[in-house]
């Protein structure tokens, strides 16, 4: 078995929580919250701590098994429906997801190119990395967070001049449901993906750490709450609401020393990044639930890679059919994805953790 360090673990975590910030729910909780935006996320990041809690639970008590095979002791045959329904709400998960990153790219860079040949050459690199290993992944995350990291920094020097304090004005003029839900909409498209990582045994990661990965569960949340902080200081609230993609378009203020203008197309690489980090663990978790659900494909390898090729092909397809209206996405993102999420996400993970608490 093929492990992974804990650094590259934990850049799992930053990537899984910032993937689908600026592609999705930054625009939703600008949208809902408007300048509470900041306290949404504030709230976000707190609830965010009690899966956070129950996945870290997982992995030191069972500490040699994965979500799957944890199903699997504790409900015996009953856990195949309940393996299923995760499934299938990861399934959904990253065709969602993908739908995101190929219909950015889409939109803002190749406009001209079809859905389809940008989806082809997103999830080529995708399927290659999951017929390497789980290594792999780990090595193009902790890779992609140097590059990332370089990235932010830049973007941090390019538009910190351009903060204007009083768009974040006034406080607390929405209710206390709108604060909540975006809220939700924050704990579901940035914190809950963290459970993929679920799928990864401790025993299977090298010097494993909750402490740290607790730290980086932190780090990418304030790290979040500073680009939603930079957005509605630097457009306000009027402008930011008008933008789809206001994070992105922050990025048109960057100017590298004053001198080198128009930069975004490079800086938002980081963002990509990510969702492409978040798409390749979602097919691994896919492929190993196929393996350990279905008894006779068990530690079979080259089943596991048949299903990554047919499971790629089907994300490709299914992604270029779906939210063909638009604004289509944004009705189910705030509200039947919200749901699901947070039925799988959360309350089946607390079964389970009552089911091991009696068990033991």
């Amino acid at each position: 078995m093929k492990k992974i360090n804990s650094f590259e673990y934990e850049t799992l975590i930053w990537f899984l929580i910032r993937a689908c910030f600026i592609t999705a729910s930054s625009s939703l909780i600008i949208e809902i919250a408007e300048e509470e935006a900041l306290l949404s996320i504030i709230i976000g990041i707190l609830l965010g701590i009690i899966p956070f809690v129950i996945y870290e639970y997982f992995k030191h008590k069972y500490p040699s098994k994965n979500i799957i095979e944890i199903n699997q002791k504790l409900f015996g045959k009953f856990s195949n429906i309940i393996n299923f329904i995760i499934f299938l709400t990861i399934f959904i998960f990253t065709i969602i997801t993908f739908w995101m990153l190929t219909n950015f790219i889409n939109t803002q860079f190749l406009y001209k190119t079809p859905f389809f040949v940008i989806g082809l050459a997103l999830i080529i690199p995708v399927a290659y990395i999951n017929l390497k290993s789980l290594k792999v992944i780990g090595k193009v995350s902790l890779l992609s967070f140097y590059i990332s990291f370089v990235f932010i920094i830049l973007i941090l020097s390019g538009i910190i001049s351009g903060i204007y304090i009083d768009n974040i004005k006034p406080f607390f003029v929405h209710t206390p449901n709108q604060i909540l839900y975006a809220s939700l909409i924050f704990l579901c498209f940035n914190v809950l993906p963290i459970f993929l990582l679920t799928i990864i045994p401790k025993n299977q990661i090298t010097k494993y750490s909750s402490k740290k990965n607790f730290l980086f569960y932190i780090l990418a949340g304030l790290s979040l709450l500073n680009v939603i902080f930079m957005t509605i200081t630097i457009f306000g609230i009027g402008l930011s609401k008008i933008y789809e993609y206001p994070c992105f378009e922050i990025l048109k203020r960057v100017s590298i020393l004053d001198i080198i203008d128009r930069v975004e197309s490079i800086l938002v690489v980081e963002w990509i990044l990510a969702l492409f980090i978040l798409i390749s663990v979602a097919i691994y978790f896919l492929k190993m639930t196929f393996i350990q659900t279905f008894t006779k494909f068990k530690n079979s390898e080259k089943k596991g890679n048949y299903f990554t090729i047919v499971a790629s092909s089907l994300l490709l397809i299914i992604s270029s059919c779906i939210f063909q209206t638009n604004g289509e996405e944004l009705t189910f993102f705030k509200g039947p994805f919200i749901y699901l999420s947070l039925i799988v996400f959360i309350v089946i993970p607390i079964i389970m953790l009552i089911k091991s608490k009696f068990s033991s």
